[in-house]
């Protein structure tokens, strides 16, 4: 026991109640630290420190061992890797267009060739209008210089056959067909000594010659537009023709016929499936 002297001139009758009072938890209180320290032993439940290595591949199992969530149904979802799947073109659908304007159903089922019909396209309308706009004004200058030149009316004087199949005819044609009227009095001898002068009568044969020339460049035009579409069309049909027996099946043809003929009424494009049962 630990006796510890108190000195108070104050308080001489209450010391050794203090004294009493405080000693026994200081003396505890020491012997608790005087007491030596335990060590525990180690449990298998303590956590241990890894590597971070080994804390970097336990990441990696943990996030490829996620299943991800499945798709939304009503969103299609397209892997970033994988492109998308092309488009089915129909060769009839290509064939129709090529039809009404060469090459855009070349374009239409991914050929690049079709900027080929196309430009011949816009060539043979150039062609056409530029020609036919050349011939309508030969036609007209050739018209009105007929009209200078040559006389009904000195012609009957010449010929003396008013009233004659001859006579009726021409009059017919002035009123009625006036191309035609102007071929006879310049082709025509019986109507030559209508004319005022022979030379005159060559230079109307001239004008109307090359106006007759540009007409019928302009036809020409109108016949390789014709033809542009027929083969631009032959060519869809033959370029998508493995398409066309996948879709129709191994034991299917399809047989394109085409009848041509420019400015004639007997022109016919046909389409023509079998299929062997």
């Amino acid at each position: 026991m630990i006796v510890w002297h108190v000195a108070s001139a104050r308080c001489p009758r209450i010391e050794n109640l203090t004294i009493r009072r405080f000693a026994v938890p200081i003396v505890a209180f020491a012997a608790i630290l005087s007491f030596p320290r335990v060590t525990q032993a180690a449990s298998v439940l303590d956590f241990q420190h890894e590597t971070p290595e080994e804390i970097l591949l336990a990441q990696r199992a943990i996030s490829d061992s996620i299943v991800p969530p499945p798709p939304d149904p009503g969103q299609a979802v397209l892997s970033a890797a994988e492109p998308a799947p092309e488009k089915r073109r129909s060769t009839g659908a290509a064939f129709l267009m090529n039809l009404a304007i060469p090459g855009v159903g070349h374009l239409y089922a991914g050929h690049k060739r079709g900027f080929v019909n196309l430009g011949l396209e816009a060539f043979a309308w150039a062609a056409y209008l530029y020609y036919h706009d050349r011939g309508k004004t030969k036609e007209k200058e050739f018209e009105g210089y007929a009209d200078q030149h040559w006389s009904y009316q000195a012609w009957i004087d010449s010929c003396q056959c008013s009233g004659s199949p001859e006579d009726s005819l021409i009059l017919r044609f002035r009123d009625t067909n006036r191309q035609q009227y102007y071929e006879d009095i310049g082709k025509i001898s019986t109507y030559w000594d209508g004319w005022d002068s022979q030379d005159n009568r060559n230079f109307y044969r001239g004008i109307r010659a090359h106006s007759n020339n540009f007409l019928k460049n302009a036809n020409y035009a109108v016949a390789g537009a014709f033809v542009n579409r027929v083969v631009s069309a032959v060519d869809i049909l033959r370029l998508m023709k493995r398409q066309t027996r996948a879709v129709l099946g191994k034991d299917a043809q399809l047989r394109f016929r085409v009848r041509t003929k420019p400015f004639a009424r007997e022109n016919a494009v046909g389409l023509e499936i079998t299929k062997r049962l």
